[in-house]
């Protein structure tokens, strides 16, 4: 009911304001598109085939054109408005080994650019919502106060009570960069060196900073917390989560 309504008031505004038209075409095309992947997902979830099966009737359904997820017209994303998108990339898009098995869907962006996301169905996603804009006003406030913890919050959209997305980070677990290269120092050297620093053992000063004041968001409260690098910058991030992949 909260949903109708809301849709209703947001259609009266779009049709009182300026290009009201264009701007409801856009969230109809929007709608379109959750709808057809949350029917897709629910699918493959509810499905008793093997996970290469589901991944296999993932592409298929993304490659075949009757679902309009492989080209579109340019469309902002609903996860992230700032982002237009213009298709689904059908061979990077997999399905992970989890209960739920969400969904890793790499749109192709208008400027060149790839954005992943991860689509879930099954799942309440409004608490992952509310607990990163928590994390975000957090870092507002903080941040007016001269604290800077190098938060970099990725973006989540409820898009029903059991359904979302997410954005997908590429990363590495800290065991594994252990794992590989020794120490986390070294990984760090690897990706960011710089001989003539002083008293930042040949990395960057800017990304030993960064690592240093990452390290105050790696709190336990309850939920699952994970300390990552991304394997591209080699710097320390913090994802915080309420569910496993």
């Amino acid at each position: 009911m909260h949903s109708i309504l809301l849709r209703i008031k947001l259609t009266g505004a779009t049709k009182q304001s300026e290009n009201g038209s264009d701007r409801r075409e856009t969230m109809r095309r929007q709608g379109l598109m959750i709808d057809t992947l949350a029917k897709r997902a629910r699918e493959l979830r509810t499905s008793k085939d093997p996970r290469p099966k589901k991944i296999e009737k993932l592409r298929s359904l993304i490659s075949d054109s009757k679902h309009g997820l492989t080209s579109m017209d340019p469309l902002p994303l609903p996860l992230n408005a700032n982002v237009e998108v213009t298709g689904i990339i059908p061979e990077k898009s997999s399905v992970f080994k989890s209960n739920m098995y969400p969904l890793l869907l790499y749109f192709q962006c208008s400027d060149g650019n790839e954005y992943p996301v991860i689509f879930k169905d099954g799942d309440d996603m409004r608490q992952d919502q509310l607990v990163i804009q928590l994390f975000t006003l957090m870092d507002q406030l903080l941040r007016k106060e001269n604290l800077d913890l190098k938060l970099s919050p990725y973006d989540v959209l409820a898009t029903g009570p059991m359904q979302g997305m997410v954005q997908f980070i590429p990363s590495k677990t800290i065991a594994a960069i252990v794992s590989e290269h020794g120490t986390l120092l070294n990984y760090l050297r690897a990706h960011h060196p710089d001989e003539g620093s002083i008293g930042t053992s040949g990395v960057e000063p800017s990304v030993i900073d960064t690592f240093v004041r990452s390290c105050g968001t790696l709190i336990e409260n309850g939920r699952q917390t994970r300390s990552l690098t991304d394997p591209n910058s080699g710097i320390l991030c913090c994802y915080i989560s309420s569910w496993s992949w």
